[in-house]
């Protein structure tokens, strides 16, 4: 797909844009600090199924558009206005886009600048790799004005970044600076503003460069070890392997190693 026919139109609630596969998705309602609401939630989980079927496909960079923060959470003006059973289906909705995510056949990379609060970070948490730019800010505030995880997060936070740190953030409803967020494990890096969109596109530009297959089986093992299934994985990881050199190219890229070609690295 062409890089005009992939982006949408700065009037909508998400941009999308492939180029060489990448596809960059921006949170796009800057009146609203890139709050969650239905529409946004409608678009994004039609990109995401979009996204899913396409082969071509190498990484996904999730983050917002133009300088704006990633995410405050749930647009709680809508959120006022909702009956309980609206209310659960509002979860509903947030837990089958992390379930797309997650299932994506290619890492998501969160790019995160400003706030990522709420159920903005449990999007975060989704993600592969949570990049964060020096000004970020990351927490669960909503226990403060009575509300819990719509999402089902929690899970994912606990095994990221601990069972004491996630509860201290959950039930405190703290926010926590982005070095902080790094002592915790729930991001990989911290950039300063120049450096944070070249690092974003270097880990982007090296995921394309990988092979495809490697990837995916690498990225289906995690998923089933952090589903608490490791003998699945462990089971599995030989015939993962196996496909990498059936319908990989590791055999080729051996070649060029043992030619005396280093593979393509990058640093995190």
């Amino acid at each position: 797909m062409s890089d005009a026919s992939s982006r949408r139109g700065r009037d909508t609630v998400l941009t999308v844009e492939k180029q060489a596969g990448i596809a960059t998705l921006s949170f796009n309602r800057p009146e609203a600090s890139n709050s969650i609401n239905g529409d946004l939630r409608r678009v994004l989980a039609g990109a995401l199924d979009e996204l899913a079927g396409d082969r071509g496909l190498r990484v996904v960079v999730l983050t917002s558009a133009g300088d704006e923060p990633f995410s405050v959470g749930m647009d709680v003006a809508e959120l006022a206005t909702m009956m309980p059973a609206d209310i659960e289906q509002v979860g509903l909705q947030l837990r089958g886009i992390h379930e797309r995510l997650t299932a994506l056949h290619v890492p998501v990379i969160a790019a995160v600048k400003g706030s990522c609060l709420g159920a903005g970070f449990e999007l975060a948490l989704h993600a592969d790799i949570r990049l964060a730019r020096s000004d970020a800010r990351f927490g669960l505030p909503g226990i403060n004005v009575g509300l819990s995880s719509g999402g089902g997060a929690l899970g994912r936070l606990q095994r990221i970044s601990g069972i004491g740190s996630a509860a201290a953030l959950a039930l405190t409803g703290g926010v926590v600076t982005a070095e902080r967020a790094f002592m915790l494990g729930l991001v990989s890096n911290v950039a300063t503003t120049p450096d944070f969109w070249p690092a974003v596109q270097q880990l982007a530009s090296h995921f394309v460069s990988l092979s495809p297959v490697a990837v995916s089986e690498t990225k289906r093992l995690l998923r089933l070890a952090a589903e608490g299934r490791v003998q699945d994985a462990a089971d599995a990881s030989p015939k993962a392997l196996a496909r990498c050199f059936a319908e990989g190219d590791a055999q080729s890229r051996l070649q060029i190693l043992i030619g005396g070609r280093d593979p393509e690295a990058t640093l995190h």
